[in-house]
């Protein structure tokens, strides 16, 4: 049997995304997301890029704006380097995305969280 590398996340973007068109002609959207678990004093937050290299990308990227909460699945890879100032050893979890749903916009998540 094969290898699989599949992974999910629902997370919170940190900023707005971006969209860039290589020299190459391929188009590349990339994004910060927050995905944060447990409660309280057990809050954590992972910090995953996403990137998707798609023309169809374009599309979604305008909506993708920073607080919009986003769902998406692809495959997950770890780069590690050195940093050139502090000389430490830093990690980045980067998902290469097949499939990106937008699940709110940060103007439907604060009307949201004041309903009680």
């Amino acid at each position: 049997m094969a290898d699989l590398n599949s992974w999910s996340i629902t997370g919170r973007l940190a900023r707005d995304a971006e969209l860039k068109t290589l020299p190459s002609g391929k188009t590349l959207l990339e994004c910060s997301v927050a995905v944060n678990t447990g409660y309280g004093d057990y809050k954590k937050t992972t910090w995953v890029k996403v990137q998707q290299w798609s023309a169809k990308s374009a599309g979604i990227a305008p909506y993708l704006t920073k607080g919009s909460q986003i769902a998406c699945s692809g495959e997950l890879t770890v780069n590690q380097w050195e940093g050139k100032q502090d000389g430490q050893l830093h990690t980045d979890l980067v998902l290469s995305v097949i499939n990106i749903q937008l699940l709110s916009t940060k103007q439907q998540a604060t009307e949201d969280d004041a309903v009680f």
